[in-house]
């Protein structure tokens, strides 16, 4: 007498029963809560904005897990932001000489081992007819100033980039002759030289000290209108950034990461699913009907398994540019038979000739019933079996494809993540998070599902037993 087919919550029940299985379905289940995450955390107007750099332009480029400095024991500096709300502000209009005044004053204090990695000030300036004139002046700790801009503001926002712009670079390094004697500085960072302690070693990444103390910006305007005025926003930007750190746009990590668990997640799951469904019933369909139907399923299967899947994704994905979902549903087509189907069938066959279903065929029992109700559950436990190993091998695919170019990069998934760290040059230049975060995150997700795969083997195969 043939035994009883297993419902999914038995099934469940005995992956539970396991030690790989309940490890595997605990980090499934942090998994899905990092999803859900995703949706709270970070909605969907940010993943938007994933590729527009304005938005991201408050954070550091390429900065580390701010964790970092707990393991490491160090004090890396994290981003400051002077807003408009942390100046004082005072203004007065000289009527006689027609004359609008503005003068804005910030401080912040800097008690970090290391130096930032960029400064840049926004400036948004209200004016009618002429440009008025702007000052810029940083004020360090040492009571030594810097003037680092002086001229006309022509435009209504405006952005000072102070590392890079090749003035404030020039006035610097004329800051630098008082300390180095004579000697000739190869290179100006203004972000090392404005934040080091005076000695003819100050503009050296390598031999600079940093000078911890109060910092101030202080920016006058004078503008030719009573109602002309001034908001300034100062970012010194750090070297560590929230939980998994930046790329090299900006872009917080934590975001990509959140929001590719869901993506990552459900491609592989219903690639997996509609795959294995799908093979499993064309070879019940193969093992019941037989004659031409049997032989059309196993020649296709045949010719399907010889093909090339991969560089034939690949064609199909250069030639139409297609999305992630569009991709989806190329898998699954060039997937819809294989391996699977043919297991399926010999066991079906086998099924077949059971006395339950033989039973129902004296009873009248359509042959559609028969597969639905009487095959199909038989086959339920190699199913699940089956969707649990091919999920990794799907996931592994969607990161494949998007590290040659092939995934709509709109859409941020680990896969892409990866891509973009290729790209950039991550493994080359030390970016260890932006790389080793999502590829972990893979590693671990294909674990899961290969615990609980392996637990789902001892329900398939009794003799194997949990030591």
């Amino acid at each position: 007498m043939s035994t009883r087919p297993l419902t999914p919550k038995e099934i469940l029940k005995e992956i539970l029963r396991t030690k790989s299985g309940l490890i595997g379905v605990i980090i499934l289940v942090l998994m899905v809560v990092l999803s859900i995450f995703a949706v709270i955390y970070t909605p969907y107007d940010i993943v938007n904005a994933w590729n527009d750099p304005v938005f991201w332009q408050s954070n550091p480029r390429l900065a580390a897990p701010e964790w970092i400095n707990i393991i490491a024991g160090i004090n890396l500096p994290k981003t400051i932001i002077l807003g408009h709300n942390n100046f004082y502000k005072s203004e007065y209009y000289v009527q006689i000489a027609g004359l609008k005044y503005v003068n804005l004053r910030g401080t912040f204090k800097f008690q970090y081992d290391y130096f930032p990695s960029e400064l840049s000030l926004f400036l948004k300036v209200n004016y009618s007819n002429k440009s008025p004139l702007v000052k810029v002046t940083f004020v360090r700790p040492d009571g030594n100033m810097v003037t680092l801009y002086e001229g006309i503001v022509e435009s209504h926002n405006s952005v000072i980039y102070i590392s890079t712009d090749p003035k404030i670079r020039k006035r610097i390094r004329t800051f630098l002759e008082k300390f180095t004697k004579g000697e000739e500085a190869y290179m100006i960072y203004p972000e090392i030289i404005l934040f080091a302690k005076p000695d003819r070693d100050m503009w050296d990444a390598d031999k600079a000290r940093v000078l911890k103390g109060t910092y101030e910006l202080r920016i006058e305007m004078v503008g030719y209108n009573p109602t002309d005025t001034l908001e300034a926003k100062l970012i010194v930007y750090g070297r560590v950034y929230g939980l998994v750190g930046t790329d090299d746009l900006r872009r917080d990590l934590l975001v990509g990461i959140a929001w590719g668990a869901p993506i990552t997640l459900a491609f592989g799951l219903i690639a997996a699913v509609l795959i294995s469904v799908i093979q499993v019933l064309l070879g019940i369909i193969s093992a019941w009907f037989g004659g031409i139907i049997d032989e059309a399923i196993q020649r296709l299967s045949d010719i399907l398994l010889v093909l090339p899947f991969l560089p034939i994704v690949i064609l199909i994905s250069f030639i139409y540019g297609v999305d992630i979902w569009r991709l989806l549903l190329i898998v699954v087509v060039l997937s819809i038979v294989g391996s699977t189907t043919k297991v399926a069938r010999s066991i079906a066959l086998q099924v077949k000739s059971e006395q339950y279903v033989e039973a129902a065929i004296s009873y009248g029992a359509s042959g559609w019933r028969i597969i639905f109700l009487y095959i199909f559950p038989r086959l339920l436990p190699y199913t699940i079996a089956n969707i649990v190993m091919v999920t990794p091998s799907m996931i592994f695919l969607e990161a494949a494809l998007a590290l040659i170019g092939l995934i709509d990069p709109r859409n941020p998934t680990w896969g892409r993540i990866i891509a973009d760290a290729y790209d950039g040059g991550a493994a080359v230049h030390g970016y260890w998070w932006w790389i080793l975060i999502p590829a972990s995150l893979i590693i671990l997700v294909a674990s899961a599902f290969a615990m609980i795969g392996y637990s789902l083997d001892k329900i398939v195969n009794p003799r194997l037993r949990e030591r």
